[in-house]
């Protein structure tokens, strides 16, 4: 089994662990531990937790834990009650622009690229958008980068096509803004 997974089973099983801890159960060395933990921080599939303050002297070790992930059924059935109280189709074009906006801060707040190529964040920002189920491309051109649609699932829960379009464009800009600048 891969080192990453193992670390991931470590944690889900034993909590939030230092590199040492972690290093120690393994056996593997703390380099290759965090080597591992800098792939997963930037996967967002474990967090760096604040450490508690000690009665020793000197910087306490990090601890790091999973991030939990919400069941995908539970969002989803949350996401379609709220769209259906919502009554979508009878919002006018300021609430409509209010609600686009309110979706797409939310969505986009969890992207936080990390490095220095533009080629590297262009590709942290489509493996995210891909995460949230908006499968896209994306081309280098003179005028910046060009994000292409292949896929999206957020039509599934909006049951409206016009305004799923809306969000998911404008979320593709905001990623773009976020990894690139504007």
């Amino acid at each position: 089994m891969k080192t990453s997974q193992n670390i991931q089973n470590y944690l889900e099983n034993n909590g939030p662990s230092t590199v040492a801890e972690i290093s120690r159960a393994l056996e593997r060395t703390k380099a290759d531990i965090r080597e591992q933990m800098d792939q997963l921080l930037a996967q967002n599939r474990v967090e760096r937790l604040t450490a508690a303050p000690t009665e020793t002297a000197g910087r306490p070790a990090a601890r790091f834990g999973l991030i939990q992930k919400t069941p995908e059924p539970l969002v989803k059935g949350l996401i379609a009650g709220l769209m259906g109280f919502l009554k979508i189709n009878d919002l006018d074009q300021e609430k409509e622009a209010d609600f686009i906006e309110l979706v797409n801060n939310a969505l986009v707040t969890n992207f936080q690229p990390r490095g220095y190529s533009c080629a590297s964040r262009m590709n942290q920002a489509v493996a995210y958008l891909e995460s949230i189920g908006i499968r896209t491309t994306w081309v280098a051109t003179r005028s910046g980068p060009k994000i292409t649609l292949v896929q999206e699932n957020i039509s599934i829960l909006f049951k409206n096509p016009g305004l799923s379009k809306k969000v998911v464009r404008q979320l593709i800009q905001k990623m773009k803004e976020k990894a690139v600048g504007p």
